[in-house]
């Protein structure tokens, strides 16, 4: 039987791996192999084909990779046809590995148990030919053209060009096309219809007539060998002369059409087709920014515009770094150029301060590898630099600085071919922004901020999520042993802020007198940090990175900076990203808020109701009439040791002088401390009190090795927010302690324990279930930075709240008041 009529899968057919590549094209097509896949590797996104290890009878191994391939059952021995198949070398394998795989990029036709798949994808059948009519008429090349049926019963117009003759070289040739053959006939034209001539039509075109078809549907059923036998009257040259007349006519309504057609479109700016690169005589090539790449280890010097540039940061061996990407008609916002420039501490005064949308220029820049892509350094020995304006259409340098002989000089003056390049740059970019307006997807964006983690307002800060902010330090306090506390504004309103106003009246935040919800408190931990809090002006302006808000003993959110690194960057006041901070301090200096307090949410006696929870000993001001509180749904979720305590919001609380005192408090649970409900037990030492180290067993201390004296205690903090809002629509908040006897009261049934058990932990993580919601995995999912899903809060419950003085004087806000969970216990759901 021959190769080609043999059905797919006969046994004749098969060969061996090892025999591929000795095959021809055409016998690789029928034939296939027997193989067994032993591993599979899922596709991903350097390999998007599923690729399989498969091994043949004769213990052969190679791989297939497919493109459009079945779930496959591994060691399931399988045949597969070759066809579609192309296949690539690998030499550096040895047997039983086979040197190349199998590749199958369209599909591939298996049999496995019998049963034939096919993953090629189906071709739809191929539409019948249909004879065209007019490569089946032939014209001889001598034919006259056949004239429209108005032109040949119309006589000539007296006012027409009479020919007696005419040459053989005027007579027009038109190929019949189906363009032409789609025409109306000339006699509907509009210089025919000028001529007012009535003339009947022939009987063909009668008939189309009355049955209200078009010119067109009737001129598609005709033949030339019908309009040839139509017997027209009239001279030979009579006809040439309207038929050259009517061409003249159409061509010139066609050049009228293109010249409307090119008036309406738009003109394309020239500056968009700039070419990059240039050469001057001082600077040598300035290479465009797309022939970098080929450039490792070379010094280049180039000319861009500036897409972003970061803010100076201080690298760990003292000298200042800055980044900056550059774009030219050469790149596009993904191959943007990233340059990164090093200078001493000398030359602090010399770092670029360009920005986004300026033209700069860098000579001796070393294209270097990096984060395996390829970027430009300027190192501090070498660069040099200069920025252009568009809009002073000058260039500028970011200080007046006469270099000695030894140093070097950081700034390049550049000449009369670099400004000019410049000039083109600035018209280049003007003309693609102005094509953003139609075309925005395709045109490169300016960076308005550097990249990296958010940027944003106070106002819109969250807790216990990390963001950069630009601030005015409004005041310090000096730094102690562990931390330092600073004092700063964006001029926004938070309603989690409180910061009282200076005690000192020599204090520069009394001259612009912002306080309370407009200002946080900033507590800066570690040798860096405090090293560094020592060197911060005030006032001044700084850019802070990677900061962090927690919860005070108060309930109000306070800022937190630990790390090694310098995170508080002083800003020049030109600097584009100080502009909206400077323009909500100006609107608060021209319309100051009340000096009594924030006008954001104030009391009924005018004064800021906060006043009071920063330790205020002015008598609290008269509450307003308090609303009814919604019905209670449901059971009660906890039981208190003492109900005859009225319930009272928690601004009342924080607004109580007396001390202890107990309240009454109807809340939820927002957030808690620690995350993970694992730590809620700590291990303690019962003869000396003390805590056990982390990673201990037992007290060293007091040479408990048999445990003798180890014990746990729940300790915890929960942020509780009220149920009832005020007028605003604003809810309170407050942090409380959990310790102790009042927590096993709290948690009742379920003592302290080692909650590294995970069944215990199960059983605390179910017990606190209807308070807590999805809260612990929410919480969690911040720390880990992952995607944040929706949270589900736990119930509103009642309980009882006890004010103390804390024993630490480093404690709490002002006055050292805390406050603490007692007498209140979790009812016991459903198991």
């Amino acid at each position: 039987m021959p190769t080609n009529d043999a059905p797919l899968f006969d046994p004749t057919l098969e060969v061996a791996a090892d025999k591929i590549e000795e095959l021809a094209t055409d016998v690789l097509s029928r034939s296939h192999i027997s193989v067994t896949p032993i591993m599979c590797w899922k596709p991903n996104n350097i390999n998007p084909n599923t690729k399989y290890a498969v091994r043949t009878d004769s213990k052969l191994e190679f791989e297939i990779h497919f493109n459009n391939a079945p779930e496959l059952v591994l060691q399931q021995r399988m045949l597969i046809c070759l066809k579609g198949m192309k296949m690539e070398p690998r030499p550096t394998l040895k047997r039983p590995k086979l040197p190349f795989k199998l590749v199958f990029p369209d599909g591939v036709v298996l049999q496995v148990d019998g049963k034939i798949q096919d993953t090629f994808p189906e071709k739809p059948p191929p539409s019948p030919k249909v004879p065209s009519w007019f490569q089946s008429q032939t014209i001889p090349p001598s034919s006259p053209i056949p004239p429209s049926p108005s032109l040949a019963s119309s006589p000539p117009h007296a006012t027409s060009p009479q020919r007696t003759s005419s040459p053989p070289h005027s007579r027009i040739q038109i190929p019949f096309t189906k363009r032409e053959l789609s025409r109306p006939p000339a006699g509907s034209s509009p210089s025919i219809k000028r001529q007012r001539t009535v003339t009947p039509p022939p009987q063909d075109w009668a008939g189309s007539s009355a049955t209200g078809k078009s010119p067109r549907q009737s001129t598609e059923h005709l033949s030339v060998p019908s309009m040839r036998g139509v017997d027209v009257a009239g001279p030979v040259e009579d006809r040439s002369e309207a038929l050259s007349v009517n061409n003249s006519m159409a061509q010139r309504s066609k050049k009228k059409r293109r010249r409307t057609k090119k008036s309406l479109a738009p003109e394309r700016n020239p500056a968009l087709d700039m070419v990059a690169g240039c050469w001057s005589p001082l600077g040598g090539n300035y290479l465009p920014l797309a022939e970098l790449n080929d450039k490792i280890s070379s010094k280049v010097s180039v000319i861009g515009v500036v897409r972003g540039i970061s803010i100076p940061k201080i690298t760990r061996n003292g000298d200042w770094m800055v980044a900056t990407e550059l774009l030219d008609p050469s790149t596009t916002e993904q191959t943007a150029f990233k340059v990164n420039l090093f200078l001493p501490e000398s030359a602090k005064d010399c770092i670029p301060n360009v920005k986004a949308g300026d033209i700069v220029m860098f000579r001796k820049l070393t294209v270097v590898r990096f984060n395996s892509g390829v970027s430009g350094t300027g190192y501090r020995d070498s660069f040099q630099w200069a920025g252009y304006s568009p809009s002073q259409k000058v260039h500028f340098h970011s200080a007046h600085r006469t270099f000695l002989d030894e140093e070097h000089c950081f700034f390049l003056i550049p000449g009369e071919e670099e400004l000019q390049y410049a000039a083109r740059l600035v018209d280049w970019w003007s003309a693609l922004q102005a094509l953003a307006k139609s075309k925005p997807e395709g045109v490169p964006t300016l960076m308005t901020q550097p990249k990296g983690r958010s940027l944003i307002t106070l106002s819109e800060a969250k807790v216990d999520v990390f963001f950069n902010c630009i601030v005015e330090i409004l005041y310090t306090i000096p730094p102690g042993d562990q931390c330092a506390e600073i004092f700063v504004t964006d001029y926004t309103v938070h309603n989690q802020f409180f910061t009282r106003r200076p005690l000192r009246e020599d204090q520069t935040q009394e001259k612009v007198k912002v306080y309370g919800k407009r200002v946080l408190k900033v507590v800066l931990w570690g040798d860096t940090q405090l090293e560094h809090a020592r060197e911060l002006e005030t006032p001044g302006y700084y850019y802070i990175d990677n900061l962090r808000l927690k919860f005070d003993s108060k309930g109000f959110l306070e800022g937190h900076l630990q790390d090694e690194k310098r995170k508080i960057d002083k800003m020049r006041k030109d600097d584009p990203l100080l502009a909206d901070l400077l323009k909500r301090r100006q609107e608060y200096i021209d319309n100051p808020p009340s000096p009594e307090g924030e006008t954001s949410r104030k009391g009924s006696d005018g004064r800021d109701s906060n006043l009071h929870s920063a330790g205020d000993l002015r008598p609290p001001p008269p509450l307003p009439v308090m609303r009814p509180e919604p019905k209670q749904q449901g059971p009660p979720v906890t039981r208190l040791s003492f109900y005859h305590i009225v319930q009272v919001p928690i601004q009342k609380i924080l607004g109580t002088p007396a001390c202890p005192q107990v309240f009454r408090l109807r809340g939820r649970i927002t957030a808690f401390e620690p995350y993970k409900l694992e730590n809620f037990s700590v291990r303690y030492c019962k003869k000396c009190r003390n805590d056990l180290l982390p990673g201990s067993e037992a007290c060293h201390g007091c040479a408990d090795f048999d445990r003798i004296h180890v014990a746990y205690e729940y300790r915890f903090q929960m942020v509780i927010e009220e149920e009832s809002a005020d007028a605003t629509g604003y809810r309170a908040t407050l942090l409380v302690d959990v310790s102790g006897e009042e927590a096993e009261r709290f948690i009742s049934g379920l003592p302290p324990d080692d909650l590294r058990n995970s069944k215990r932990l199960a059983r605390l993580r179910q017990r606190l279930a209807p308070v807590l919601g999805t809260l612990e995995t929410y919480q969690l999912d911040i720390m880990a930075n992952n995607s944040l899903k929706a949270i589900t809060r736990g119930l509103y419950f009642d309980m009882l709240i006890l004010s103390h003085i804390s024993e630490h004087k480093n404690e709490g806000c002002l006055d050292n008041k805390r406050y603490k969970l007692w007498g209140t216990e979790l009812i016991k759901g459903p198991t």
